[in-house]
């Protein structure tokens, strides 16, 4: 039986836009590192930034690879300036980082907002599901991204690609998440946008996937049991049917089950 549904964050959560590369991302970035006394033209601190996710990317064995952001940053700190490595020490390099990757979100983002219907469908689903994240993007912001959209809290586990090395469709992110929630892929709903990196992905393990934005199911998609639906506040309507169908098929075998040789015994014996 459903005991857990899981979703994609952006594009299926929030509707977001961004420059990531952009001179306003690159600004803040610089003017920040300035106050640590290191000197950096955007332009240059682009170049940099991107040569070392070019070396994360090189250095990666994964199939599915997902860089992380706040290393990249960790990586130009060292390369460029050793003297506010030594002034950090060891314990403070980290979380500089990982300031950095947020400072670089924050003024990256063109737009962001929860899509439509997106609090009545985790209140309507918490009241009988636990609920779960699984994204593609960076330990550096997607919690703080959940806390600032009010909806951190609907959620028992949330799983970060960055902070895994991997992306979808790599089962592993799923199933890592899975695992948190103590249940089983078969137990499961992924709710996504993307037809190949979630609705097949999870089906790939056994879940039960539900894709946003479709009228139908696309045809790179026919004959995977995907529920599609227009809007984000449809998904409840799917996920119940999924428990129907479930709960059909359970009912089904339950009927159709041959007689056990024991079951015989005990029915001749009570004529």
């Amino acid at each position: 039986m459903i005991t857990a549904v899981l979703f994609d964050f952006y594009n299926t959560l929030v509707d977001i836009k961004t420059e990531d590369w952009g001179d306003d991302a690159m600004r803040g970035v610089a003017y920040f590192l300035r106050y640590r006394g290191l000197h950096l033209r955007r332009a240059e601190l682009r170049e940099r930034a991107r040569d070392a996710l070019q070396r994360q990317i090189d250095g990666s064995s994964e199939l599915h690879f997902q860089f992380n952001l706040a290393l990249m940053w960790r990586n130009v700190i060292e390369e460029s300036s050793p003297d506010l490595v030594a002034s950090l020490g060891p314990e403070g390099l980290v979380p500089f980082s990982q300031s950095l990757a947020t400072i670089q979100r924050s003024q990256s983002r063109v737009q962001f907002e929860l899509v439509n219907g997106a609090i009545e469908t985790l209140e309507a689903l918490a009241e009988h599901y636990r609920l779960g994240v699984v994204s593609d993007g960076q330990g550096a912001f997607v919690r703080a991204e959940l806390r600032e959209l009010g909806i951190s809290r609907y959620f028992d586990v949330v799983v970060v690609a960055g902070d895994l090395g991997y992306r979808k469709p790599d089962p592993r992110l799923f199933r890592h998440a899975i695992e948190q929630l103590e249940t089983d892929p078969t137990g499961s709903v992924y709710v996504g946008t993307d037809p190949e990196r979630d609705a097949r992905a999870s089906d790939a393990i056994g879940m039960h996937p539900v894709l946003v934005g479709y009228r139908s199911v696309p045809e790179e998609l026919v004959g995977v049991p995907v529920r599609p639906v227009r809007e984000l506040s449809h998904v409840p309507d799917a996920v119940a049917s999924v428990v129907a169908r479930l709960r059909t098929q359970a009912t089904y075998k339950s009927v159709a089950k041959p007689a056990s040789p024991q079951d015989v015994v005990e029915r001749t014996s009570h004529a």
